[in-house]
């Protein structure tokens, strides 16, 4: 999944691309670049568990959602299939 990173009231955070759009300051990421973190900070964590709570960064992720994720992906799918 594509992502924005984004500093929301003081507060730097990751969204969904395909939930949000574009504003100035963005710092976008592609899927293979999400991908790459996203394997780095499951080797670095192997083995542990991990239930971390980020309530701050969470509700300013939530003020940025225009659109739901999984919609947009079932539109494209269907688009694809057409």
């Amino acid at each position: 999944m594509a992502i924005r990173l984004r500093d929301v009231g003081g507060i730097r955070v990751a969204l969904c691309a395909a939930e949000t759009d574009a504003k100035p300051g963005d710092v976008y990421l592609d899927d293979a670049d999400h991908y790459a973190l996203a394997a780095k900070f499951a080797s670095d964590w192997e083995g542990r568990s991990v239930d971390w709570q980020y309530p701050r960064e969470w509700a300013a992720m939530a003020t940025q959602k225009l659109r739901d994720g999984e919609t947009e992906l079932n539109r494209w799918l269907a688009e694809q299939a057409a």
